[in-house]
């Protein structure tokens, strides 16, 4: 029973003290002052602001709006220049600058296509040789199909970003775990947003009580319950502030 105390004191009430004891009321970052002026600011709160405020409004790749962490980007290049995929499938598109920007490295290495899946294309603005487009539901038999068909006999690399709910996200790794060649990755976006902490609500608080549940984390963790293929390389996440953690599976077995 002390244990359990212990335990519920620890997760509960400990992210408070922890704000009380460094003189911040407000764990949150409201406001782009400086630095020096948000160096006592946890890493969750920085995390939150560059989702919201940064990468959800002022983002971009060569003039096309990228929804992506730079660290993040950072790291994608590694693992494209590491793996040398035939072909990245990007489920998820909206605007497109991150698909712009695979698109890119595949070119600077002289290997490799984009594919990009996303149910609506309206809002997609590059233009890129290396680029193709598959416009469906990712759930869609025929889509699956299609995805598949393109892929056959080639090294894959898939990097989700579509639909954030728990189903979704679980159902799509499912439906495309199969096509990620051993070595090569299945990376999960936005795993962040069900962390504890990160501020997804008008009262963001309650975060550090009980994180969200329904998000692409706990899709993660259920897939890797049931699939041996794959193991959660953290390595990855070398910069700390990435909008991934735990998303950057591995392929270990055929």
């Amino acid at each position: 029973m002390v244990r359990l105390i212990r335990k519920i004191l620890k997760r509960v009430v400990g992210p408070f003290l922890a704000f009380r004891y460094t003189g911040h009321f407000q764990p949150f970052i409201k406001k782009n002052k400086g630095i020096d002026k948000l160096g006592r600011k946890p890493l969750i709160s920085w995390i939150s602001y560059h989702q919201y405020d940064v990468v959800g409004i002022d983002t971009h790749f060569l003039g096309h709006r990228a929804l992506k962490n730079p660290m993040d980007a950072w790291v994608y290049q590694e693992i494209v220049y590491e793996v040398k995929p035939d072909v990245v499938l990007e489920i998820g598109n909206k605007n497109g600058g991150s698909t712009l920007y695979l698109a890119v490295l595949l070119e600077t290495m002289g290997h490799g296509r984009v594919l990009g899946l996303d149910i609506d294309h309206s809002r997609f603005t590059p233009k890129h040789e290396r680029i193709d487009l598959i416009t469906g539901d990712s759930s869609d038999p025929e889509i699956i199909k299609k995805v598949h068909e393109y892929c056959k006999g080639k090294k894959v690399l898939v990097i989700h970003d579509a639909d954030h709910s728990y189903r979704a996200v679980l159902t799509d790794l499912r439906n495309y775990q199969d096509l990620v060649s051993p070595g090569s990755y299945l990376i999960v976006e936005d795993t962040i947003e069900g962390l504890r902490g990160f501020r997804y609500s008008d009262f963001p608080f309650q975060t550090f009580i009980r994180p969200h549940m329904d998000k692409p984390l706990q899709a993660v963790f259920e897939f890797m319950k049931e699939n041996k293929r794959f193991e959660i390389d953290r390595s990855r996440e070398k910069w700390i502030l990435t909008a991934n953690p735990y998303g950057f599976l591995k392929c270990i077995g055929d």
